[in-house]
């Protein structure tokens, strides 16, 4: 029980919250509404947008989802009577990074999400030379999630990546590849091969993607192959890729995964793939176009500013636990 005051009558009340077990099959759907209510209210972009949540059990990468992988993910809720509602959702990964998503009206709840969720970092995470690190990418406009973390003892360790958004009234970028390169969407299960060599010049764990795991990816909400895009040489190689994933109910769109071959670069493959996209997905009406945890490396800050994209510090703030 949490004892908290209503404003508009000054009554003291008894709200109850409960924190779960997310269960991807049944509860996908309330919190991706979640998320994009979150948007709505605040205009603010945290580091999961409904295409991040469902990638966990879609995404091409990695191992397959298995219902266990459900407990890494808290869910929230005030409940009232027989009925409930999310109000934060947490995510905590096996590496020690941890994201906190939360209701505006409920932002005090992060004093109890905190210790919730070092508790659970200690229950699940292994521990390396007998100490435990956690840690929460956190943007600079959340001065009072900064705050907070402070009075719990993490320290602030810098920049760490960054957030872009592309404003509405930016017009679509016009770059196109040197003569030769097209650009074009991916066609699976044909291109599979192409697909996952290209993937994993620059994200290494994609080298363990199968034909299910691409297959599973491709049947995702957010996913359009239409907006799956790669520049192919002149050779018929895979030279550079984007995917624009869009959901369909929130509209929220994402830049994910985004690359260009090592043996590529600096041909502007990279600008002309992704501005193929953004010209794409603009047919679907998006609410938003960003790239969420975007590297902050001089080749990435240069390309996604190119392409009209602001920018938003995110510091990485950590904890020994």
């Amino acid at each position: 029980m949490i004892l908290c005051q209503k404003p508009s009558d000054y009554l003291l009340v008894y709200m109850k919250y409960r924190i779960r077990d997310f269960h991807f099959d049944e509860d996908f759907n309330q919190a991706r509404e979640f998320l994009g209510e979150v948007f709505r209210l605040t205009g603010k972009h945290y580091t999961w947008v409904p295409s991040s949540l469902e990638n966990e059990k879609r995404g091409q990468c990695g191992t397959g989802y298995t219902p266990n992988d459900d407990e890494w993910i808290k869910i929230w809720e005030l409940v009232n009577g027989n009925a409930s509602t999310i109000v934060a959702l947490t995510i905590l990964k096996s590496y020690g990074w941890f994201w906190i998503n939360i209701h505006p009206d409920h932002g005090n709840l992060i004093r109890e999400i905190i210790p919730a969720i070092e508790s659970q970092a200690r229950e699940m995470l292994e521990k390396k030379e007998d100490t435990l690190k956690i840690g929460i990418p956190v943007p600079v406009s959340f001065e009072s999630r900064s705050q907070y973390l402070k009075e719990f003892g993490y320290k602030d360790r810098g920049i760490r990546e960054h957030n872009r958004v592309r404003q509405h009234n930016v017009p679509p970028p016009d770059f196109q590849p040197p003569e030769g390169y097209i650009t074009r969407n991916v066609k699976l299960p044909d291109d599979f091969e192409e697909y996952r060599a290209v993937l994993s010049s620059v994200f290494p764990h994609c080298s363990n993607m199968t034909k299910e795991l691409a297959q599973i990816y491709s049947e995702a909400e957010f996913y359009n192959d239409e907006l799956d895009l790669v520049v192919e040489t002149p050779d018929m190689r895979f030279a550079a890729f984007v995917t624009v994933r869009i959901d369909p109910v929130t509209k929220m769109a994402e830049l994910e995964p985004v690359g260009t071959h090592p043996h590529y670069r600096g041909l502007g493959l990279g600008k002309a793939v992704c501005a193929e996209g953004i010209r794409r997905v603009q047919k679907y009406n998006p609410s938003c176009i960003v790239i969420l945890g975007a590297a902050s490396t001089e080749s990435a800050t240069k390309l996604y500013d190119s392409l009209g994209f602001s920018k938003e510090d995110v510091h990485f703030w950590e904890k020994v636990i």
